[in-house]
């Protein structure tokens, strides 16, 4: 059994679903109502990539904007759960990651699959309500950021 197969078969078993790679040798996956997730191997076959692509973001001051959060966003703390990039034959702003086939579980696949698309669907929520990115501010301790709701 190659290690996409065993892989896949572990996420099966995980999630009951029935998962086969493609003519292609990859596995999409749908999570929710817009996001999928694409799954396969990298050349050297010790590495899981996943991919989504987010959403169609068009020419212009917005583009700009999107990508310069997509910057500081990719910049952040970890654990990232994929990094943010841009597809110039989509024009859209797509999420990526490899994972190690070291210790890669389908316990572990399951649960990174889960925040990958929670964060792709941060962003598509962002981007289709005309944001450049997902509000990222956390409150401390149950308090609201300083300055909120303060306009100049």
């Amino acid at each position: 059994m190659t290690p996409f197969l065993d892989i896949l078969y572990q996420l099966s078993h995980e999630t009951g679903l029935q998962l086969y790679p493609d003519n292609h040798h990859a596995c999409k996956l749908v999570v929710g109502e817009h996001i999928t997730v694409q799954l396969e191997m990298d050349i050297s076959q010790e590495h899981l990539l996943l991919g989504s692509v987010i959403y169609e973001i068009p020419l212009g001051a917005f583009r700009e904007n999107v990508l310069k959060h997509a910057l500081v966003a990719n910049s952040g703390d970890y654990p990232l759960y994929g990094y943010l990039c841009y597809i110039q034959k989509l024009n859209a702003l797509a999420l990526y990651d490899a994972l190690s086939l070291k210790n890669l579980t389908g316990i572990s696949l399951s649960n990174h699959i889960i925040l990958f698309a929670q964060k792709a669907e941060l962003w598509r929520e962002a981007l289709s309500s005309n944001r450049p990115g997902p509000n990222t501010l956390k409150p401390q301790g149950g308090k609201p950021p300083p300055f909120l709701g303060i306009k100049l």
